[in-house]
């Protein structure tokens, strides 16, 4: 379990006293040169899964059994999440896998934009981002769009909620905006 950053706000790049980074970056939407980490199939054990991402992704860290990082990125990847979001900490936009915030579920912290598949949502299939828990404090919102733009977005604020039918399993990019 993560904890709560002091500054709300602060949009750091560090997760769990990682490194921290005063650099604001600019993010410029191409598609990364690594290996995007792949989605695994339903029933697949938390230690498993991890080991899958890590296997796939070098910029990954293992935090615990259940749990990977992308300390640059302000990422972190919980499997076996409880749907009630206590492992969200403050600070944090939340996205699962399943509806209701179930299935596995990735904590984004750094105000920015993500490109989803890189840490191992897949998109069009089973277990792309179904809802969310927006977690961020002061007004933040989180926007969720599809690979080509082409679908209404989804933009939230603090709160929970399923993605609808039309970008549900099809959200790949995630804006956190502060």
């Amino acid at each position: 379990m993560f904890t709560a950053k002091a500054t709300p706000h602060r949009r750091g790049r560090g997760v769990l006293g990682l490194a921290l980074s005063l650099a604001t970056t600019t993010v410029v939407l191409f598609a990364a040169s690594t290996t995007p980490a792949t989605a695994a199939p339903p029933g697949t054990s938390a230690e498993d899964r991890v080991d899958q991402i890590l296997a796939a992704d070098p910029d990954a860290t293992r935090l615990s059994a259940n749990q990977v990082a992308w300390p640059d990125d302000g990422v972190v990847l919980t499997v076996g999440v409880d749907a009630a979001g206590s492992w969200c900490g403050s600070g944090y936009a939340c996205v699962h896998a399943d509806a209701n915030r179930g299935g596995y579920g990735y904590a984004f912290y750094d105000c920015r934009t993500y490109r989803l598949p890189e840490y191992g949502f897949p998109t069009y299939q089973r277990g792309g981002a179904s809802s969310w828990y927006n977690n961020q404090t002061d007004g933040a919102k989180v926007k969720f769009e599809d690979e080509w733009f082409s679908l209404t977005p989804v933009v939230a604020g603090y709160g929970f909620g399923n993605m609808p039918s039309y970008l549900n399993d099809r959200a790949y990019w995630l804006y956190l905006l502060c």
